[in-house]
């Protein structure tokens, strides 16, 4: 079984249980703050994917960082994922998670990438485009500084990537001239 549908299941799971008890919010908060770490501290994804640390340190250590403040159910998946050997798949099954939450939420996950800082009115522009064209979805607004664009703006939403950037405008005329 490849990744991709490992983790699938594991997040459909997940999220099916979380709307079954109730949880699917804090769940979702759970998930959001697990993808913080996982992108932001190295430490911590060695802890997921060293072959070398025992299944029971592993949970100790999770235990110990989040028990205070996640769900029940996110402490007893992740149990689940370090005794299945899953836990390497985290990241993923986080990032399946918020697509499931999002499309029973009706949100519009809407990611603005420029080469500099985005100024709030043309992030209230796009946010109020969106809005009007989802038929009263909640727009969650994203914005990434990326310098390698040199200029313009890529808006992804959901799955959908519209690209106005100068880098993209460069390749494409590069490739005329070929």
């Amino acid at each position: 079984m490849n990744e991709s549908k490992i983790s699938v299941r594991y997040a459909k799971a997940l999220f099916q249980t979380a709307v079954e008890q109730h949880c699917e919010d804090s769940v979702r908060s759970d998930m959001q703050d697990l993808l913080n770490c996982i992108n932001n501290l190295p430490e911590f994804r060695v802890l997921l994917e060293s072959p070398v640390i025992n299944d029971e340190k592993k949970i100790e250590a999770f235990d110990k960082m989040f028990g205070d403040k996640f769900s029940p159910l996110t402490l007893s998946f992740y149990k689940m994922l370090v005794k299945n050997k899953r836990e390497n798949y985290l990241k993923v099954i986080c990032l399946n998670y918020e697509g499931y939450y999002a499309r029973t939420k009706n949100i519009k996950q809407v990611q603005i990438t420029a080469a500099t800082d985005i100024p709030d009115s043309i992030k209230s522009t796009i946010k109020t485009f969106v809005e009007k064209k989802s038929d009263g979805a909640t727009v969650e607004i994203e914005s990434v500084v990326n310098p390698e664009l040199i200029g313009g703006i890529v808006v992804k939403v959901d799955d959908i990537m519209y690209d106005a950037s100068v880098k993209t405008q460069l390749a494409k005329f590069k490739n005329k001239i070929r």
